[in-house]
């Protein structure tokens, strides 16, 4: 049996208080841990992800990723242009380029139309432009209008990337990832992917990428990426704690996606209690009024969260899930409230048992 590869995903967000030196640092502990693959986010707010990922380049011999490039933050050109000049510095390991249209707050900053079309012809026009060739912009219609683009205008790159540069859908609604299967190399499947194997939908959600990909002659299957959200610490309350807000967050996520109120028992979540947390996120609730309505049947829905010993008896089953539905890597995400014991204790006491 093959080993599951272990990446990381640098949540910016998170990390709004690790300056980039920092960054580098941890990158270079994860690699020494046994990591294969850091991931960045790409956040307005936060540190730009291509300054990130050059920075990480220049400074750690590891496969790269976005996880992902929001579709409306960065046009094509701009992204092709930035992850070409990118790959000089890492002149071999994979760049790996997660799209989507982002998380709930993107309508906060960007229009956010088109969400499939602009997904698609995002990953036909990257396609072709790190392949070297000529585009023409009248053939991307919805990107041509948003980005102001002149429709009767052509672009090519004028140097070609050093490493291997591919594609990966991060969006996970169907239409999205029927796209992805037919249009790009591999699949993120994001941080609800704990509570959406929980529910049992997970076979069938990814039947839809991987029908797409099968139909696009794809006939060895593209590479499946399970982002996992974990907080582990050797103090319990605070690995809890730092989980609690976001956990509650992704379930109402998957609510607004349509699973059901029976889809969320499965999870051993209580009906009323997501009732109470959907109307305190309506009524603007602060923040901690929020979190304290999140129980810890929330957390463990969508998070692996606790002390080392915890953590790593539920990764091993996390990991079982995820190797019978296709996947090859596990990405975790967030990590814990002090995000250098958590990033030392999943190297020193998770990894090894998964």
């Amino acid at each position: 049996m093959t080993s599951m590869q272990a990446g990381i995903q640098l949540h910016l967000p998170t990390y709004s208080h690790v300056p980039i030196p920092d960054l580098i640092a941890l990158g270079k502990v994860a690699k020494s841990g046994g990591i294969s693959q850091i991931w960045v986010t790409d956040n307005l707010q936060s540190r730009n992800c291509f300054v990130v990922l050059a920075a990480l380049a220049a400074n750690i011999p590891i496969s790269l990723g976005t996880a992902v490039v929001v579709q409306y933050f960065r046009n094509p050109v701009d992204v092709a242009d930035s992850v070409a000049a990118i790959s000089e510095i890492m002149d071999g390991p994979e760049l790996s380029i997660g799209l989507a249209r982002g998380n709930p707050s993107t309508p906060l900053f960007v229009n956010t139309v088109m969400p499939v079309s602009m997904l698609r012809e995002t990953a036909q026009c990257l396609h072709q432009l790190l392949a070297g060739d000529e585009v023409t912009f009248s053939s991307y219609p919805s990107l041509a209008s948003y980005f102001n683009f002149n429709p009767s205008g052509t672009f090519r790159l004028n140097f070609q990337p050093k490493t291997p540069i591919r594609l990966y859908c991060g969006g996970n609604g169907p239409r999205s990832m029927a796209v992805g299967g037919e249009f790009m190399d591999g699949l993120i499947f994001g941080g609800e992917f704990k509570a959406v194997a929980g529910t049992g939908r997970l076979p069938s959600v990814l039947r839809i990428f991987d029908d797409a990909a099968r139909k696009a002659g794809k006939k060895d299957g593209a590479p499946k990426i399970a982002e996992i959200k974990l907080s582990v610490s050797r103090d319990k309350e605070a690995a809890r704690s730092f989980a609690r807000n976001p956990a509650g967050r992704r379930l109402l996520n998957l609510r607004r996606y349509g699973y059901t109120p029976e889809d969320i028992l499965r999870l051993g979540v209580a009906t009323e209690d997501m009732d109470i947390l959907e109307k305190a996120g309506q009524e603007s609730t602060s923040s901690g009024q929020f979190t304290q309505l999140v129980t810890d049947a929330m957390i463990d829905a969508v998070y692996v969260a606790g002390e080392p010993d915890y953590c790593r008896e539920r990764m091993v089953e996390v990991q079982e899930t995820a190797r019978e539905n296709g996947f090859q890597q596990l990405m975790f995400s967030e990590l814990g409230p002090d995000v250098h014991e958590s990033l030392k204790l999943l190297c020193d006491e998770i990894l090894p048992a998964i």
